[in-house]
C-alpha cells in the first residue's frame, strides 16, 4: 500500500489519532488528516481510509470509499453499541481493549483485530534528573460514587503530587510523569488505557488496578508494573516502594524498556498499515442495501445527536420506516436535551443547576 495515508479524527492536540499521524509523518508518507467530513473525491484506489476513535462528525457514503478503509476503536469500554454500528462501514477493524474483540467478530465482521493502545518516546520518554512528585497522576477523576473516584480522591491526596484536578497538555503531561517516582493509575471499566503506557516510557513505576484486556500477555506485574486491586493495596504498594527506591527503580527501567522497544505508535502504526494491506474482505456496509444504509447512517446520528443530519440521509437512500422512526427519535432527544420532558431529563437538569 504505497498511496496517500487519510486519517480521520478530531482535531484536537491530545487525541490519539495525532500519534498515529506522527508515525505516518515519520515513515515520510503522505497524509492527510481530516477533522471534518472528508472530500472522498480526492481519496484514490490506492489510499488508506483510517479512522482513529472518536469521530468528529460522521460522512454520508463511506461505504463508495475506493479504497481500504480501517477503524480504530479506543472507547469500546464505555459506548459499544456505537463503535459496534460504525465498524460495519470499514474493511478492517482494530480494537484497543483485547476483551471486545468477540463483540465485533460476533456481528458478523470479516476482518477484526486487537491493537493496544502505545507510547510516544519523543513526546513520552522524557524522565527528569529530578523526580520531585512521590505521585503524579493526569485525567479526570470520574463521577462522584464510582469506583475510580473514590480510588483516586482517596489515594492521591494522601502524597506530594502534582495539581491533578487541572488539564495539562499531551507535553505537561509527560512532564508530570518524568518528575513522578509513581505513576497511579484507575482504570474505566477495566480498561487498558493510555497512560498505562505513557507512564511506563516516562520511566516512573507505574502502579495500576489489575485488569484484564490482554494486559497479561504484553507485561508482567511484579516485572514491569505493580498492580493493586483495592484501596488500601493500592496505598500499601505506593507506601512500600516509596521506602525501597531501588526496587522501585528497578520495575520503573524494566517496563520503560519494554514499553520503549515494543509499544510505541510507530510498533501500532506498522501492525496497522500491515493488516490493511493484507485485507482482501469488504466491509459489511459496501454490499448493504439502500434500507439497510439509511437505517445504519440514522442509527449513527441519533447517538452523535445530530437529527439534521439525518434528512440528508433520507434524500440519499430514501424513505423508510427505519430511517423515519431513527428520525423522529433522534428529534425527541434533540428536543429533550433543551426543553427536559423525562423524568430522566428534568432530574439531570436540575442536578445542574
Amino acid at each position: 500500500m504505497t498511496g496517500r495515508i487519510h486519517i480521520f479524527s478530531v482535531g484536537d492536540e491530545h487525541t490519539t489519532a495525532r500519534y498515529f499521524e506522527r508515525a505516518v509523518q515519520a515513515e515520510g508518507r503522505s497524509h492527510t488528516y481530516w477533522d471534518k467530513c472528508p472530500d472522498f473525491k480526492s481519496i484514490k484506489a490506492g489510499d488508506l481510509f483510517f479512522f482513529v476513535d472518536p469521530a468528529p462528525d460522521w460522512p454520508i457514503g463511506l461505504e463508495r470509499i475506493p479504497c481500504t478503509t480501517a477503524a480504530y476503536f479506543i472507547d469500546v469500554h464505555q459506548d459499544l453499541a456505537s463503535r459496534l454500528r460504525l465498524s460495519r462501514f470499514f474493511d478492517v477493524v482494530f480494537i484497543a481493549q483485547k476483551d471486545f474483540v468477540s463483540a465485533f467478530e460476533n456481528i458478523g465482521h470479516p476482518n477484526v483485530h486487537w491493537l493496544p493502545l502505545a507510547c510516544d518516546p519523543e513526546i513520552h520518554g522524557r524522565p527528569h534528573e529530578v523526580r520531585k512528585f512521590d505521585v503524579g497522576f493526569v485525567g479526570k477523576l470520574g463521577l462522584q460514587g464510582t469506583w475510580r473516584h473514590d480510588v483516586l480522591t482517596t489515594v492521591l491526596p494522601r502524597y506530594k503530587t502534582n495539581e491533578y484536578n487541572k488539564f495539562y497538555s499531551p507535553r505537561a503531561m509527560a512532564d508530570v510523569y518524568g518528575q513522578s517516582k509513581i505513576v497511579f493509575n484507575a482504570s474505566i471499566n477495566g480498561d487498558l488505557n493510555m497512560r498505562f503506557f505513557e507512564a511506563l516510557a516516562s520511566g516512573a513505576l507505574l502502579v495500576t488496578d489489575r485488569i484484564k484486556n490482554g494486559l497479561e500477555e504484553l507485561f508482567m506485574e511484579g516485572k514491569h508494573y505493580v498492580g493493586y486491586t483495592t484501596i488500601e493495596e493500592a496505598i500499601e504498594k505506593i507506601d512500600y516502594y516509596l521506602a525501597n527506591p531501588e526496587e522501585q527503580m528497578k520495575i520503573a527501567l524494566a517496563g520503560q524498556k519494554l514499553a520503549l522497544d515494543a509499544h510505541t505508535y510507530h510498533h501500532r502504526w506498522t501492525d496497522a498499515a500491515k493488516f490493511a494491506a493484507m485485507s482482501e474482505k469488504q466491509a459489511p456496509a459496501r454490499g448493504a442495501t439502500k434500507v439497510e444504509l439509511g437505517r445504519l447512517y440514522a442509527e449513527i446520528f441519533v447517538s452523535l445527536r445530530k437529527p439534521q443530519r439525518i434528512h440528508s440521509v433520507l434524500r440519499r437512500y430514501g424513505l423508510s420506516f427505519p430511517v423515519l422512526s431513527n428520525l423522529l427519535r433522534a428529534w425527541g432527544r434533540w428536543i429533550n436535551a433543551r426543553v427536559p420532558l423525562t423524568p430522566n431529563a428534568i432530574r439531570a437538569r436540575l442536578r445542574a443547576r
